[in-house]
C-alpha cells in the first residue's frame, strides 16, 4: 500500500491510459523489435533516469562498463528518434516506464485500467 503523496505524478499514469499508451508507442514499443537486446536497452534507460541521468552510476547499477551503457543509450535514441538530453523525453520516458511497470505487474494493457474514485465507484 502506498501513500498518495509518495506516488506523485505516477497516479496520473493510471488516470490517463490513452496518454500512457501513446508514450509507450513512442518510447518503448520500438525497442521490442530488438528482442532481448531491446529489453537490455529498456533496463539501461530506466537505470539512467533513476540515477538522475548519471552514466557512471547507471552503468554501475546495471553491472556493465560505461561504454556499454552509452552504446545502449545511443541505440535507444536511434530506435526511437528521441534525444535523452531533452527534458520532454525524460518526462515522457519516465511516464512510459511507469506504464510498462503497471502492465507487467498486472499482466494487462494500461488502457484496460479503470480509475476508482474515493467513494469506491469506477469512473467511466
Amino acid at each position: 500500500m502506498y501513500d498518495l503523496s509518495d506516488l506523485s505524478w505516477r497516479v496520473a499514469v493510471v488516470a490517463e491510459p490513452e496518454l500512457a499508451e501513446l508514450l509507450l508507442e513512442r518510447h518503448l514499443r520500438p525497442l521490442e523489435a530488438e528482442g532481448a537486446f531491446g529489453a537490455l536497452i529498456e533496463e539501461s534507460v530506466r537505470r539512467y533516469l533513476e540515477s538522475g541521468r548519471n552514466v557512471r552510476e547507471a552503468a554501475r547499477g546495471a553491472h556493465v562498463h560505461v561504454n556499454t551503457l552509452r552504446y545502449r543509450l545511443r541505440r535507444y535514441e536511434e530506435l526511437t528518434g528521441t534525444g535523452l538530453d531533452a527534458p520532454d523525453t525524460a518526462v515522457e520516458l519516465s511516464w512510459a516506464l511507469a506504464a510498462r511497470g503497471l502492465e507487467r505487474s498486472r499482466g494487462t494493457s494500461v488502457t484496460e485500467y479503470r480509475v476508482v474514485s474515493i467513494g469506491g465507484e469506477a469512473d467511466d
